[in-house]
């Protein structure tokens, strides 16, 4: 039933997308470029948990108390076309070792859900090689040896290739006949077309940054696709878990096809309408800066 609906909110946004002009405002594609979405419609109370307009539905939550030994946070988004899923640097290339909050980037393009991304420029840029490619734009093309590589394509489609020697080789900006958007290495993946990552390559140090450790509990966020254009957002808290617990837990959640490491830690910045959610202390944002986010956008415009 819940697939159901999601697929009829889907194509009524599809059909929005054709052609909705009201009196009201009209949906429209999103420039590839970075620049971000349309102005929301109403302003974050600090108690909502759905946003929703004739382009995207977010609905948010936050789970405490569970078996899984630590809070968590996820977020469920529907998105009317696949412009609407955008990645955002701190400066004004994906290359600079300017950071800022994630709150920052996220108010400065409309973002109703935004996360932090793969801090790809690293600390030491001459030592960074992963592969950088942002709004269709290739920033940097080399990859970092051992890592998994994500890519979204025009589709808004998740694939998530395995770390291998054909990664450096081959042509990332096009993957099964349609074009990459964004790509990202952390990871590693956890779920790769369906089906679960063996906990022996995820737990290879090889496959995850050097700080990840990921057999120990840590802060972590992934970010996952569900089906055609339906997204979710898994942000563990404090204490956190192992990467392989976080697999599970987001197989639980949702039937993913697709889930993806990014940026853990201190890092994980989980921020819906402007507002960061996850790991407040007493009641106040504590915010790490970043180098770049990822975000889901309105495409409704009411000007």
């Amino acid at each position: 039933m819940k697939k159901l609906l999601a697929s009829c909110l889907i194509l009524i946004m599809l059909l929005s997308l054709c052609g909705l002009s009201s009196a009201e405002g009209t949906v429209r594609k999103l420039p590839i470029d970075l620049t971000g979405g349309a102005p929301l419609q109403t302003k974050f109370d600090g108690k909502m948990t759905v946003y929703e307009d004739p382009s995207i539905r977010v609905e948010r939550d936050k789970v405490s108390g569970s078996k899984w030994g630590c809070v968590y946070y996820t977020a469920f988004i529907t998105i009317a076309d696949a412009s609407q899923l955008r990645t955002l640097p701190a400066d004004d290339t994906f290359l600079s070792r300017m950071t800022t909050p994630a709150t920052n980037m996220a108010k400065r393009v409309n973002a109703v859900m935004a996360t932090n991304g793969d801090y790809c420029t690293a600390i030491d840029t001459k030592k960074a090689t992963s592969y950088i490619l942002r709004q269709g734009v290739v920033y940097r093309d080399s990859v970092q040896t051992g890592l998994d590589l994500l890519m979204i394509d025009e589709d808004g489609d998740f694939h998530i290739l395995q770390a291998s020697d054909e990664l450096e080789s081959m042509d990332k900006t096009m993957i099964d006949g349609k074009k990459v958007i964004n790509a990202f290495q952390f990871g590693p993946g956890l779920v790769i077309d369906g089906e679960k990552v063996p906990d022996e390559y995820i737990l290879d140090y090889s496959h995850s940054p050097d700080f990840a450790q990921p057999d120990h509990k840590a802060q972590r966020m992934c970010i996952a696709q569900i089906d055609d254009l339906h997204y979710m957002v898994l942000c563990c808290a404090f204490y956190g878990m192992d990467l392989c617990s976080l697999r599970d837990l987001a197989m639980e959640l949702a039937p993913v096809k697709n889930v993806y490491v990014l940026d853990g830690g201190e890092s994980s910045q989980f921020v819906f309408m402007g507002t960061k959610l996850n790991n407040l202390k007493d009641g106040k944002q504590n915010v790490r800066p970043v180098t770049d986010i990822i975000y889901f956008a309105s495409a409704y415009f009411t000007d």
